[in-house]
Order: C-alpha cells, then sequence, then structure tokens
C-alpha cells in the first residue's frame, strides 16, 4: 500500500528562486529506497505556500527513516530557510483511474 507524505510550509518572496534552485537540486541525490514521485505544489489560493508531495511505495520504508531518526529530505529542505514545515502522512486506500488520451 502506498504512502503520500505532504511537507508544507510558506516560503517568502525573497526566497523563492533559491527554494525552487534547492528542490531541483535534490534530483542529483540518490533517491532513497522507496521513493516513487515527488512534486513541488504551488498553492493556488495562497501563492506563497509550497508544498512538496512525495509517494512511496510503502509505510515499512518511510518507518525506516522515522525508525533511524532521520529527516526526510523535503523537510530538510524547508528548514534550510528557516520554515519549520506542517507534515502529513497518508495511506492510500484506493486510487481513481488516470486520463489517458
Amino acid at each position: 500500500m502506498e504512502i503520500i507524505t505532504m511537507v508544507k510550509g510558506k516560503i517568502p518572496e525573497s526566497s523563492l528562486n533559491d527554494f525552487t534552485a534547492a528542490y531541483a537540486s535534490m534530483k542529483e541525490e540518490p533517491l532513497p529506497e522507496g521513493l516513487i514521485a515527488s512534486y513541488l505544489l504551488k498553492d493556488m489560493i495562497e501563492p506563497d505556500v509550497y508544498t512538496v508531495e512525495t509517494v512511496w511505495a510503502d509505510p515499512e520504508t518511510l518507518k525506516k527513516l522515522m525508525d533511524n531518526d532521520e529527516t526526510t529530505a523535503d523537510v530538510k529542505l524547508f528548514e534550510k530557510f528557516n520554515v519549520n514545515p506542517n507534515v502529513a502522512i497518508h495511506e492510500v486506500r484506493d486510487t481513481y483511474p488516470q486520463y489517458v488520451e
């Protein structure tokens, strides 16, 4: 069963270019075990709010990180910009078919 984490915080406009560049540089690092996908999301209602949504293969992978007191890269990203992000963890219970052209 997949797990989705959402790490969210307010990024000041003055830090935005550096923040997005730091997210892009994360792609150059080795991927953590079990990472399926990661998305940088900009809130359409509150434009200074950003979320990193990460899809993990299973709860065991994320549990290993948490048991080892490892801070995930998405949390470290926000902390680098002096933002204490909100973290939510969701278990995928069902999916809807994706759009196909």
